[in-house]
């Protein structure tokens, strides 16, 4: 239920409690504690009678955006994992996703270079290491050369990254150009690379490219609505397309 209150008031940008109710056939009472939740979560802000999409660039926020997408592309990436692994899980909300799937895990070790990450195997049987670096406090990213330094050091077997958009002019790219020298360096180290990224990435392009050759790509791990033409552009350059 949370996951569909969600979802109508991302589309619509504001609800009234008494409409959803009736829209989705429960009470309001009903209506009101999925309110709660997503409130508790950051995704929504209440107002008297009224609930309406929270307007921030952080993870929780963006993780209300494509719920049900992102939620099944974290179950295509969990596949993908062994037990035993060492990974890294960079940043971003698909990313996020990935790591609440993996939270019940007993031999897993996740490296990451994002607080909010790390902070989702609190309690968990999970190994957690966090790079250190420049605190970047609305992503929660680690960043600069105390990260850098961190990422070449540490041994990984598989990397989980999160992007901003693709075009075929630019490759994957982000919006931040120290999250993006983050990213980079992660994929250069050689280990089982993937993107995870729901269909609305494809045809934006930002400002730092992290990834121009998808042959560095074992998958790209998103959603059904990826167009046609951007997935044999990747496929011909070598990454497999996972949806």
């Amino acid at each position: 239920m949370d996951a569909i209150v969600c979802d109508a008031v991302f589309k619509a940008g504001s609800r009234r409690v008494a409409d959803l109710a009736v829209e989705l056939g429960v009470s309001e009472v009903t209506i009101r504690k999925s309110l709660d939740a997503l409130e508790s979560r950051g995704l929504v802000r209440r107002f008297h009678g009224e609930a309406r999409a929270w307007d921030g660039d952080d993870i929780p926020f963006r993780m209300g955006l494509f719920y049900e997408e992102k939620r099944r592309i974290a179950e295509l990436a969990a596949a993908l994992v062994s037990r035993g692994d060492t990974i890294l899980i960079e940043a971003g909300s698909a990313a996020a996703f990935l790591a609440e799937r993996l939270k019940g895990e007993k031999d897993l070790t996740v490296v990451t270079p994002n607080l909010f990450i790390a902070r989702i195997f609190r309690g968990s049987k999970v190994r957690v290491v966090v790079t250190g670096g420049a605190y970047q406090e609305e992503s929660e990213s680690l960043v600069g050369p105390v990260a850098v330094a961190a990422i070449r050091s540490l041994g990984f077997s598989k990397a989980f990254v999160g992007v901003s958009g693709w075009t075929a002019e630019t490759g994957f790219t982000l919006n931040d150009f120290a999250r993006a020298e983050i990213t980079r360096t992660v994929l250069e180290r050689g280990a089982e690379n993937y993107v995870l990224t729901d269909s609305s990435k494809f045809g934006r392009a930002h400002s730092s490219t992290v990834c121009s050759d998808p042959s560095i790509l074992r998958a790209v791990v998103t959603d059904a609505g990826i167009p046609a033409a951007a997935r044999a552009a990747l496929e011909a350059g070598g990454a497999k397309v996972v949806t």
